[in-house]
């Protein structure tokens, strides 16, 4: 699968824009501030409805403009498909083959899309939700059930918790903790049979990038000492006093080891940004693995971050696997990048292919 033509308008600097991308290797380069960055976001947005930059989806559209619209078309094998975004800056709107969409989540199942960019490194760094979220998009992407799952769960937590906020007693909470408790559990099943092909996939990938050993540990969001509704049943009073459920999959960690080190905090920020790499080439391997699909990668500048080896290392890795790649740099040319690539210039928000 391949994202073969981008059309973007009215989105951040990028006016009207549109590529026709080579289904393997593509390189945008341009000087500073001039849209590089903003092209693989809106590739990303197309894909999520969401920004890797922002949680404000109104700084996305262009000053003076009422809405931004990111349109694409994608192979898979004989088939094309079209999809697009459509953003005010008051409401989103996503189409798939002509068709509006039922859920925005319907975008990243037709176009899997991940980022490696200059805050990679927080996903190391930064807090639990973070890690969360990437370990939920390889298992959304392999386990389709998934994403009901986890709105049964969002569903449930949203009642226990107004239960807690109100005051209520057990009685009143009991009835969502059964669904809490049943669709918690299977969370967990589908997370640690993620944690379970990530592992060896991931410690690959680390020991392609430095030479060195990654562990993985799933931190259920509770206790190791009991279950779910046994945590449940230990945090109510805790729970009373916050008004809010603190155990359970929402409150999930993934622990990462380098050289039998925890990663967060304890290796350089340079080594995060390798691991992090190491972990999201990983997560890609599981995902082609798994259900034999192509994906889109975007690199965002990564000669800026680091020194020609690592560099070298990365585009290897890279090139090694079987995906549509879309990187940045402030030159032409990036070192341990080879092979036929379609080469874009970007100037003022203004694209064009360097033949």
């Amino acid at each position: 699968m391949a994202l073969e033509n981008l059309k973007i308008q009215g989105f951040r600097c990028l006016t009207n824009v549109e590529l026709e991308l080579d289904p393997a290797r593509n390189l945008i380069s341009g000087p500073n501030a001039s849209g590089k960055t903003s092209l693989l976001e809106a590739i990303f947005f197309l894909s999520r409805a969401r920004s890797f930059r922002t949680g404000y989806l109104d700084q996305l559209v262009q000053d003076g403009a009422a809405e931004c619209v990111v349109a694409g078309r994608i192979r898979d094998v004989s088939r094309e498909t079209s999809l697009g975004v459509r953003c005010s800056r008051s409401k989103t709107e996503a189409r798939i083959a002509g068709e509006p969409v039922g859920s925005l989540a319907e975008l990243a199942q037709a176009l899997p899309v991940q980022v490696i960019d200059p805050d990679i490194h927080k996903l190391l760094e930064e807090g639990p939700a973070r890690r969360r979220r990437f370990l939920d998009w390889g298992v959304f992407h392999v386990e389709p059930d998934f994403l009901e799952i986890w709105r049964r769960y969002q569903r449930a937590l949203r009642q226990r918790n107004a239960v807690l906020r109100q005051n209520g007693d057990r009685k009143a909470a009991r009835p969502w903790e059964i669904e809490l408790v049943e669709a918690g559990n299977q969370i967990q099943d589908a997370r640690t049979r993620q944690i379970q092909a990530l592992q060896p996939a991931a410690a690959a990938c680390a020991e392609e990038l430095l030479g060195a050993s990654l562990e993985l540990e799933l931190r259920p969001g509770w206790g190791k000492d009991c279950g779910f509704q046994e945590a449940l049943d230990k945090s109510w009073l805790r729970d009373r006093q916050h008004q809010a459920t603190q155990v359970g999959p929402h409150r999930a960690d993934l622990t990462v080891r380098f050289s039998g080190k925890v990663a967060k905090n304890r290796v350089s920020r340079g080594q995060q940004k390798m691991l992090a790499s190491a972990l999201l080439l990983g997560q890609l391997d599981v995902l082609k693995n798994a259900v034999a699909r192509d994906r889109i990668l975007l690199v965002d500048d990564p000669v800026a971050e680091l020194d020609r080896e690592h560099l070298e290392r990365l585009m290897a890795a890279i090139q090694k696997r079987n995906l549509q790649l879309i990187i940045t740099a402030l030159a032409p040319d990036i070192a341990g990048l080879s092979g036929d690539i379609a080469r874009f210039h970007v100037e003022q928000g203004k694209v064009s292919k360097v033949v």
